[in-house]
C-alpha cells in the first residue's frame, strides 16, 4: 500500500495524485512527489511509526521543512472533542421481545437480552425522561431513539412518550431529534397514521435480497420477513414528506459479504441513506478485506452517479465528512456515560444498548443514577483505549469499548481488527473528501 507517515501526517498516493491528511488538525491537501518520499511507508493494520522518522541530513531539503513545518502547525479551527457529563442522548427499548431470530442478533438472540418483557412502562418512563429533560439548560438539544426488540410491537408507547417529551421541552426551546430502528415487518396502516403526526427518523434493518435476507433475518414463525419488510419501507417512504429521513442498516458477515450486490438493491429502494455494519463478532480476516473492497467500489459507484451528494447517502463516509468539514475532533467514538445512556424496558440504565442485561453494567435505575460507576467512562476514549499516537484518533474516537471487549476481553484494549478496518473507511472517506473538495472549486 502506498500508506506514508510523518509524525501527525499521512499521505496517500493513488493514480489521481498524492492525499495528505493531518491528523491533529484534520486538514486535508495535496503534497508533493518529493514530500511523500520523506516519509515512511506503513501499514493500515499499523498505527505506529518512529517520530519524526527521516535521515539528519533531509533538514537540508526544503521539502522536508515544509513537511516538518505543516506537522508542527496548529490550526485554531480544529476544535476539542471533549465531552463533558450530561445526558443529552438516550436509547429506550419499548420492549424486549421479537417477531425474527437474526443469526447474528447480540441482544440475547432473540430481541429479549436474555429477558424477555413484553413491553415498557408509560408509569415509570415518563418521570424518568422528566429527569433527564430537567438536567438539562434551556436550548439544549435532546435525542431520543426508540429500540427493542422490534419497537412496533408496541407504538401505543412510543407515541405517549414523544408527545411527552414534545410537551416537556417546548416551554424552554429544547430542540428534540427521536429516532427510531425497526425490522419494517410490522408498519400496519395504524403505525403509518402515527408516524404522520411524528418527525422522525427511521431506520430499517434489512440485510439484501431476499434470498439473502430471510437467511440472515428469519421469522420466528418460519415466513418471510423479507416480503413484509419491503412492504413495510414502501408504506415508509410513501409518507417521507411528513419524516425526517428512511434509511436501511445492514450487517455484513462471512455469509452476507456481497455488500456491492446489497448497495445496488437498496439503491432501487429509493430510501434517503444507507449503511454496512460489520457484525461485531465476526473475526475472519479475509471478510474484512474483502469488506474493505467493496466498501471501496460502492463508493466510486456513488461518486460517479452523483458526487458528493450520494456519497452522503452512504451514512459511514457522511459521518467522516461531517468531523473533516466542522473540523470538529472526536475524542470518544460515542457518548457512552458521558452524554448517553441506555434505558431497558425495565427503566435500568447503562452505557450501552449491548450491554442489556449484564447485572454488573447497571449504572442507574429509574432517576437514580451510580456516580461512582460512571465516573469510570469520563476521560476521553482516545486516552483511555490508548490511541494517542493513532493517526486517525481524532476520527475514529478510540473505538467501540464493546468490540473491544468481546474481541479482547477489556473495553480499553482495542481489538486491532476493528482498528484496520475503521482506518481503511477513513482513508477512503478522506481521499474522496479531497476530490469533492477539488471538485467544488
Amino acid at each position: 500500500m502506498n500508506l506514508k507517515r510523518f509524525d501527525d501526517i499521512i499521505a496517500y498516493k493513488s493514480e489521481t495524485g498524492i492525499t495528505a491528511f493531518h491528523a491533529r488538525n484534520l486538514e486535508v491537501a495535496e503534497v508533493s512527489e518529493e514530500v511523500f518520499n520523506q516519509m515512511t511507508l506503513i501499514e493500515l493494520k499499523s498505527s505506529t511509526v518512529p517520530r519524526l522518522a527521516a535521515h539528519p541530513s533531509l533538514d537540508e531539503m526544503e521539502s522536508f521543512r515544509l513537511l516538518k513545518d505543516w506537522n508542527l502547525e496548529n490550526n485554531p479551527d480544529a476544535l476539542s472533542g471533549e465531552v463533558k457529563f450530561g445526558i443529552k442522548s438516550l436509547t429506550l427499548n419499548i420492549t424486549q421481545i421479537c417477531n425474527l431470530k437474526c443469526t447474528y442478533c447480540a441482544a440475547g438472540g432473540d430481541g429479549t437480552y436474555g429477558e424477555a418483557i413484553n413491553k415498557v412502562s408509560i408509569e415509570k418512563t415518563l418521570p424518568q425522561l422528566k429527569f433527564f429533560l430537567q438536567s438539562l439548560k434551556n436550548g439544549s438539544t435532546f435525542n431520543l431513539s426508540f429500540v427493542g426488540g422490534e419497537p412496533f410491537l408496541y407504538p401505543e408507547a412510543m407515541k405517549v412518550i414523544y408527545d411527552y417529551v414534545i410537551a416537556e421541552a417546548k416551554p424552554r426551546n429544547i430542540q428534540c431529534k427521536f429516532m427510531v430502528t425497526t425490522n419494517g415487518t410490522l408498519i400496519t396502516d395504524k403505525v403509518i397514521n402515527m408516524l404522520k403526526t411524528m418527525r422522525i427518523y427511521i431506520t430499517v434493518s434489512l440485510d439484501g435480497r431476499q434470498e439473502i435476507n430471510d437467511v440472515m433475518r428469519p421469522s420466528k414463525n418460519g415466513k418471510s420477513s423479507t416480503e413484509a419488510t419491503l412492504e413495510g419501507l414502501k408504506k415508509l417512504i410513501s409518507i417521507r414528506d411528513n419524516l425526517l429521513s428512511v434509511g436501511i442498516a445492514a450487517v455484513v458477515t462471512k455469509e452476507n459479504s456481497n455488500i456491492k450486490d446489497n448497495y445496488l438493491f437498496f439503491k432501487s429502494l429509493d430510501v434517503d441513506w444507507c449503511e454496512f455494519n460489520y457484525a461485531y463478532a465476526e473475526r475472519d480476516q479475509n471478510t474484512q478485506a474483502e469488506y474493505l473492497k467493496q466498501m471501496a467500489e460502492i463508493v466510486e459507484i456513488a461518486w460517479l452517479t452523483g458526487g458528493e451528494e450520494e456519497l452522503r447517502k452512504l451514512r459511514t463516509i457522511n459521518a467522516y465528512f461531517d468531523v473533516l468539514d466542522s473540523q470538529q475532533r472526536i475524542e470518544n467514538f460515542c457518548g457512552a456515560g458521558k452524554s448517553y445512556l441506555m434505558i431497558d424496558a425495565k427503566n435500568r440504565l447503562y452505557t450501552c444498548p449491548w450491554l442489556v442485561g449484564e447485572k454488573d453494567e447497571i449504572v442507574g435505575e429509574n432517576s437514580q443514577l451510580d456516580y461512582e460507576k460512571l465516573s469510570k467512562y469520563q476521560k476521553p476514549l482516545i486516552e483511555l483505549n490508548n490511541c494517542n499516537n493513532c493517526w486517525a484518533r481524532f476520527v475514529c474516537g478510540g473505538g467501540c469499548m464493546y468490540v473491544h471487549r468481546e474481541h479482547t476481553g477489556d473495553k480499553h484494549k482495542k481489538d486491532e481488527m476493528f482498528c484496520e478496518r475503521t482506518r481503511g473507511l477513513i482513508l477512503l472517506a478522506i481521499l474522496y473528501y479531497k476530490k469533492a473538495r477539488a471538485s467544488a472549486t
